[in-house]
């Protein structure tokens, strides 16, 4: 066997190491993508890397030997967690799971067509647990059924799953993808995917319209770094 990524060599025996390595390489952002090659013969190795989210790539041949290109990237562990923990309370020949692109959420439970999608945004900003916990949040709701909603009954099932009942919403995206980030005169930020057409105060300072809270907007990619900037 031979591996283009020294971190996996060690750990290719046991799956629990793998996957170790695997969630502290993504939330580290250590390397984006990791990668070997296994001889196409070797079906114990290969099955360890396809249980702990490596995908498949091309065949390619070295001297007489036969090999193939193995990859995982954070969405395809992202994706072996999420179907893994799907696997242990719902019917996987029925339920599904995606990525969507969301901006405002975090996660999904769509009951018509039976699928759980999680943001691609909320991925690439947080932690492979904290991604985890919005795909507890959305099998509780799966679990629990849509009548339930965030009732008592559905945050009894979450928390009996492992969800520890902590928020994430569409601002910690926000924060790292809108496009026009606003400050009002007490440095409070506001962010946007359009820039507002009217003028805002800050509701922060003060509800309702104030001009002495106007928020002034700039591009994300201009310096912002107080109000009279």
């Amino acid at each position: 066997m031979a591996f283009q990524d020294e971190l996996l060599a060690p750990l290719i025996e046991d799956e629990q190491s793998m996957i170790s390595m695997l969630s502290t390489n993504f939330d580290q952002r250590n390397q984006e993508v990791i990668k070997t090659f296994v001889e196409v013969s070797d079906f114990p190795t290969i099955a360890r890397l396809e249980n702990v989210g490596f995908q498949k790539g091309r065949e390619f041949s070295k001297g007489s030997k036969r090999f193939v290109r193995y990859s995982c990237d954070r969405y395809d562990f992202v994706r072996l967690m999420a179907e893994t923990k799907m696997a242990e309370y719902l019917d996987m020949n029925e339920w599904t799971f995606n990525f969507d692109s969301a901006k405002r959420r975090a996660g999904l439970c769509n009951y018509t067509d039976k699928e759980i999608s999680i943001s691609r945004y909320m991925v690439d900003i947080h932690s492979m647990d904290e991604t985890l916990q919005v795909v507890l949040h959305e099998v509780a709701h799966a679990i629990a059924g849509k009548k339930a909603g965030h009732t008592k009954k559905w945050l009894q099932v979450a928390k009996s799953i492992g969800y520890k009942n902590e928020e994430f919403t569409g601002t910690e995206i926000a924060v790292e993808t809108a496009t026009w980030i606003g400050v009002c005169p007490s440095g409070h930020r506001h962010y946007r995917y359009r820039k507002p057409a009217k003028m805002l105060s800050c509701a922060i300072c003060k509800p309702g319209f104030d001009a002495r809270n106007l928020i002034r907007w700039r591009h994300r990619d201009e310096v912002l770094p107080n109000y009279q900037s």
